[in-house]
């Protein structure tokens, strides 16, 4: 790696670390806008209703139930082999949700919950006294709930299976009047995100929502009048590693809204209208677990989108494809990283080839260029001339260090970006002192040996131009050191990795140039 590759990706991590300290990173998601909607004559009760108010039919307007905010909660657990539900036994609704585990790994006390009541709040007409029942079957629980009215008997009913962070919650709205009845349905998630996610100033964690173009988020304590999104794909709360969202379901609107305190709910609705003597039911799936890439790209709602890789996402998610393959046979996340950054390395071999190749003649015909300019001094047509051959006469390209350098640059954001967010790299361990390849080395060895092979890349690397720019040089080791004190210790690995092949590769260019 040349000098002006390494002043170019210092330069770029200084750029980043500015931009990602003042500001959250704002990917545009596509998904596709597909409705879950289970109906038994609910799609003509929706549909035939409407058509008939405005022919002055008689419809009845239900008030839908607010979030729930009570001093005492009676709750009951349901327990799988990665998360533990707790429902809310008045209100049907999810009060928390733990997650116990991922891959082995466990994480205490990481519970999704609210300060003020039930965490899932299902938006439907006004019902009091839930009654539930709990079934267990070989791979799955069935909690139902069942409340009535005059007007109409509500069912939900949560289906979890046993080894999935995916279950559904389906909402059956059965009208036993005989009128037509028009209320809203939807569901609410928060205020924030509970106990134990980490929080980190780079990246987002908060409220959000999918619309099928784009992902609208807010900080909750910025939240001052409501954010409105029509159409919603999906919408949930989000930390860095984490994610509690709920899909589809047929939403036809959405909206961020503070709840006063820099706490904010995230919300989504629709109308349902039901027939006399008539029901509808409406799926939301629902997902509370680890933002794993294999894992949330298995189903067709696209949450993988939520992982934020940024701008380079092209580049970030086959460099994870890679490390989750690498990582498959040999069973250590560092190995993985050491046997990426060799298929990098390989990829971009001919282009540092040359490049390398390139400023080593440039050495050599230093001598010969000082000539040059001290023959057309005052010259620079001329002088300019006269290089223009030697260089055409030796082979030599004055720019050839500028194409690895631009794709380089891109490569290590991305590679960033990947090791910053990706869960698969919590609590991952490599040897001895590293335990966990998502955080700094506690002990800086790995900054320092990196510093050192940095220190030993610039010594072998061709110089040439000006004496203090030169020397302007030879500090960029001990900069960046610092830089990489706290960093994660998984890209300091990557970095260091590189730094030795690149070592390797100069030694035998250099060989190879002066012996010609």
């Amino acid at each position: 790696m040349d000098k002006r590759t390494v002043l170019a990706i210092g330069l770029s991590i200084l750029v980043l670390l500015i931009f990602q300290y003042f500001y959250a990173p704002t990917p545009v998601i596509q998904t596709d806008n597909q409705t879950q909607t289970e109906t038994t004559g609910s799609e003509s009760a929706q549909k035939e209703p409407a058509e008939q108010t405005s022919e002055s039919i008689d419809v009845k307007k239900l008030d839908s139930t607010k979030e729930e905010e009570k001093t005492q909660v009676k709750t009951f657990n349901v327990k799988t082999n990665n998360l533990k539900i707790t429902f809310n036994s008045d209100t049907g609704n999810i009060y928390t949700a733990t997650i116990l585990q991922y891959k082995d790994k466990e994480f205490p006390d990481l519970i999704f919950k609210s300060e003020n009541g039930d965490y899932l709040n299902v938006l439907s007409a006004s019902v009091s006294g839930y009654k539930h029942t709990l079934k267990e079957f070989n791979n799955r629980y069935e909690v139902q709930f069942v409340g009535e009215t005059k007007d109409i008997v509500i069912n939900k009913t949560y289906i979890i299976k046993k080894d999935s962070y995916f279950f559904d919650l389906k909402v059956t709205i059965s009208n036993i009047s005989d009128q037509t009845i028009q209320t809203s349905l939807g569901v609410v998630i928060g205020p924030g995100l509970g106990k134990g996610f980490e929080d980190s100033k780079y990246m987002f964690s908060g409220p959000l929502i999918f619309n099928g173009k784009q992902v609208t988020k807010e900080d909750p304590e910025d939240v001052e009048e409501p954010i409105n999104v029509d159409n919603p794909s999906w919408l949930g709360y989000t930390s860095k590693y984490f994610l509690f969202s709920a899909m589809n379901g047929g939403l036809t609107k959405a909206a961020i809204e503070s709840k006063g305190d820099s706490k904010a709910v995230v919300k989504g609705s629709k109308e349902v209208i039901v027939n006399p003597l008539d029901k509808s039911v409406t799926t939301f799936p629902v997902f509370v677990g680890p933002k794993e890439y294999d894992l949330l790209s298995s189903n067709k709602f696209e949450l993988e989108e939520s992982i934020q890789f940024g701008i380079f996402s092209f580049l970030s998610v086959p460099m994870l494809k890679i490390l989750n393959f690498t990582y498959g046979f040999m069973g250590n996340y560092g190995l993985a990283i050491i046997m990426l950054t060799f298929v990098i390395k390989i990829l971009t071999y001919p282009l540092t080839q040359k490049s390398m190749t390139s400023m080593k003649k440039m050495q050599v015909l230093q001598p010969e260029m000082t000539k040059i300019r001290e023959k057309f001094k005052g010259e620079p047509q001329k002088m300019n001339a006269a290089m223009m051959d030697l260089y055409k006469k030796h082979g030599a390209n004055p720019m050839g260090g500028c194409l690895p350098m631009v794709i380089q640059i891109p490569i290590f954001i991305a590679l960033y970006r990947t090791l910053l967010v990706s869960i698969e790299l919590k609590g991952s361990p490599f040897i001895f002192w590293l335990t966990d390849l998502s955080q700094k080395d506690p002990y800086f060895i790995t900054p320092i040996l990196m510093g050192l092979s940095m220190f030993l890349q610039q010594k072998m690397t061709p110089t040439g131009g000006d004496p203090k720019q030169q020397k302007i040089f030879m500090f960029l080791p001990l900069v960046f050191t610092f830089i990489f004190l706290n960093f994660p210790a998984g890209l300091v690995i990557y970095w260091l990795t590189n730094n030795v092949l690149t070592i390797i590769q100069q030694y035998f260019i250099n060989r190879k140039v002066s012996a010609k």
